[in-house]
């Protein structure tokens, strides 16, 4: 080819400079690279709604899950009842047997090779123990879709549910505040119980009935709350000022009602509400949220884990989603119990955690050696024998 002959200094038609050609040809690249992004971006969203449409395709093709839950026909109905409305052709095969039952033959059966277990319901104590300790969960966070996770949907943000240190095995949805201490006050003046402190008023010697907080409990709950509230040596006192110590919660809801120990410390809200749904014990109630600098929340059974292995993991992360869920967690409340989910009604409304609370939730694995160190000095400083049994969860 011959050269195409111009002016001095001109340059043919068409032609561009090494400048400019790069700048042309850099454009274009940037354009189909923008192009290349945003098709990726489309398909990695594609990809995602895809991996739970065909997760819940392989879960309806499993056909079955297995949970274990707490025990009772109210934690079946909704573990079992109201999931299999919203997924009926995914079945749970359910077990609400005691943790201290079920864990020893849980382990036996992952020694000889058998891995039957899908989803774990339970409290913290129970999954943080043994079962957490060899190996019996799998990271729950890669199976959990990005609508439950969202920090303004939960209580604390969503991470304040964890209860493993590790934040990856163990996720305490319930949220039911733990109130302490319980008085009848048709028996006690408010003026006269207007702070915690005011416990240890040799007015209210012989007037305390506590669930026993030297076995694991409530009692032993509550004491960790009055802890974080008063302190360890006011605790220790008022263990000592002439407090009936029993962990029959029927009968300290009885004794608080009739008024002989007007003022009851770890009484479960279930055993108050046998004498209350009579019509007896009305103005039986718990201190009000302003006496605490610091709650605690309980979580009872309302913890989930993805167990390691899991037969059907197709369904079991269907059926754990569901739980995260509004409409999981509104299936939750009816049991009663409270929900750390921001956005569903509460049959417990006074026992729901509030926006901007100050709470703590004493069953994690962090506050554990709190917990046993609470039970230790409380074995020091009562006297009488240490009663058996306590509440496992």
């Amino acid at each position: 080819l011959r050269p195409h002959k111009t002016a001095a200094g001109a340059r043919p038609e068409g032609v561009l400079t090494v400048q400019e050609t790069g700048m042309k040809v850099g454009a274009k690249i940037g354009a189909r690279l923008a192009l290349v992004a945003a098709i990726c971006l489309s398909t990695a969203s594609a990809a995602r709604a895809d991996d739970w449409a065909t997760t819940l395709a392989n879960a309806k093709k499993e056909g079955i899950v297995v949970v274990h839950g707490g025990p009772g026909k109210a934690y079946n109905a909704v573990l079992v009842g109201a999931f299999n409305k919203a997924y009926p052709d995914i079945k749970v095969q359910f077990s609400g047997a005691n943790g201290a039952i079920e864990v020893p033959k849980v382990l036996r059966e992952r020694q000889a090779g058998i891995f039957g277990w899908d989803v774990w319901t339970s409290g913290p104590t129970t999954a943080l123990g043994t079962l957490k300790e060899s190996g019996f969960f799998q990271p729950l966070r890669p199976i959990l879709r990005p609508d439950v996770m969202k920090d303004e949907l939960w209580a604390g943000g969503f991470d304040f549910g964890w209860m493993d240190n590790d934040q990856k095995f163990f996720y305490a949805y319930d949220g039911t505040l733990q109130n302490p201490i319980v008085v009848n006050w048709d028996v006690v003046s408010p003026k006269d119980l207007a702070t915690l402190e005011d416990l240890l008023k040799p007015q209210f010697k012989g007037k305390i009935v506590w669930h026993d907080p030297r076995v694991s409990g409530t009692g032993n709950g509550t004491s960790q709350t009055l802890l974080h509230n008063i302190g360890e040596e006011n605790l220790i006192k008022l263990w000592k000022s002439d407090v009936t110590f029993t962990i029959n919660g029927q009968q300290i809801a009885e004794w608080t009602v009739r008024g002989r120990y007007p003022i009851a410390i770890g009484l479960e809200p279930n055993n108050l509400d046998t004498f209350q749904s009579q019509g007896v014990g009305k103005n039986v109630k718990p201190l009000p949220d302003s006496y605490f600098k610091v709650q605690q929340i309980s979580v009872g059974f309302g913890g989930v884990g993805f167990v390691d292995k899991a037969p059907h993991p197709n369904a079991a992360a269907v059926y754990i989603n569901w739980l995260l869920s509004k409409e999981g967690q509104q299936a939750w409340t009816t049991l009663p119990r409270g929900t750390r989910r921001a956005d569903v009604t509460s049959t417990l409304p006074e026992l729901t955690p509030k926006k901007g609370g100050n709470y703590f939730v004493g069953q994690a694995e962090k506050f554990t050696a709190e917990r046993l160190r609470v039970q230790q000095i409380a074995k020091q400083a009562i006297s009488g024998p240490v009663p058996s049994g306590g509440k496992s969860e």
